[in-house]
């Protein structure tokens, strides 16, 4: 038997990490037990209760800004392990092409085909060219590239650190002098936000081509009125706007995926819930951002609200 330093009950180890004293009861008022490093109040069923999820995400929080922070500081030290920010790099070219590639043709054909009968209906489809730059390049386009580079590459990545957590490979390297910041952390952030910002273009080739093609083949849209409308709404605030929305996404997803991975307890199934939390995590911040990034990009910007 031992004590845990914060002298709220004394402390066994058990098969998952820490937990009570049977029969203890806690000198703070309100306080019903403690396990590992939750304490559970009155009123909450294991731990579950909305006060104790608020500080079990509080900290969660503050811990992953902590290792982004970590990265921050440590892309600009020396070494840097350029054979494993290639190979990351690498691996996220490879496995997320033909989701993109689905994904991107996909929504520009929805997008076609929706807005381009109700243009038609009002006798403007001509301006199906100009709406597929608000919706594609502007909207869908980086939101879709960090969505998928969240769930493709952003789970690989906590699965990958996650079972090295589990088997202790971490401490290994640790001890073999090796900088888990230097050598785990930062070729992987690097290596997601810049993949993120340069798949945004394919993607928007792949959203363009294709509502292109359904424009003229389906729904009957001149070529060139299509072209013509799509260059005059077009712009370079359009562009690197997305260009550095990715990036912003691309260090969403490093930062929440490399946290949980390190942070993964309790086996197989402990790196299985790490796993599910940070894409939940991940769509979740995405989606917060990008109204956020939007709503301010639109209000600096009024000639973008206007189709032309």
């Amino acid at each position: 038997m031992a004590s845990r330093g914060t002298g709220l009950a004394p402390w066994r180890r058990a098969d998952e990490g820490l937990e009570p004293v049977p029969g203890y009861q806690s000198p703070i008022p309100g306080v019903k037990k403690c396990v590992g490093t939750r304490i559970q109040y009155w009123g909450d069923k294991d731990g579950d209760g909305l006060l104790a999820r608020a500080r079990h995400s509080a900290t969660n929080v503050g811990e992953l800004m902590l290792v982004f922070r970590a990265a921050l500081r440590g892309a600009a030290r020396r070494p840097f392990y350029w054979q494993e920010f290639l190979e990351q790099c690498r691996f996220i070219l490879m496995a997320n092409f033909i989701p993109l590639l689905l994904t991107g043709v996909g929504w520009g054909i929805i997008v076609s085909l929706e807005a381009g009968h109700f243009f038609r209906a009002a006798s403007g489809e001509w301006r199906l060219g100009g709406f597929t730059v608000m919706a594609n390049i502007r909207e869908f386009s980086p939101v879709a590239t960090g969505l998928m580079i969240a769930a493709v590459s952003g789970t690989a990545t906590v699965a990958d650190l996650g079972a090295r957590q589990v088997r202790q490979e971490l401490e290994a390297l640790s001890v073999m002098g090796l900088s888990n910041v230097l050598f785990i952390v930062v070729p992987r952030a690097l290596a997601l936000m810049v993949m993120t910002a340069l798949y945004n273009l394919p993607m928007i080739i792949f959203t363009t081509a294709s509502g292109f093609f359904i424009a003229v083949a389906v729904v009957g849209v001149n070529p060139g009125g299509f072209l013509a409308s799509f260059w005059t709404q077009g712009n370079l605030v359009d562009l690197f706007g997305g260009e550095l929305k990715c990036i912003i996404f691309g260090a969403l997803v490093a930062a929440i995926c490399i946290y949980k991975g390190i942070s993964a307890r309790g086996g197989a199934e402990g790196v299985a819930r790490a796993v599910h939390s940070a894409v939940v995590w991940c769509f979740v911040s995405i989606q917060a951002v990008e109204w956020i990034y939007t709503s301010t990009v639109l209000a600096l910007f009024h000639s973008l609200n206007v189709l032309k």
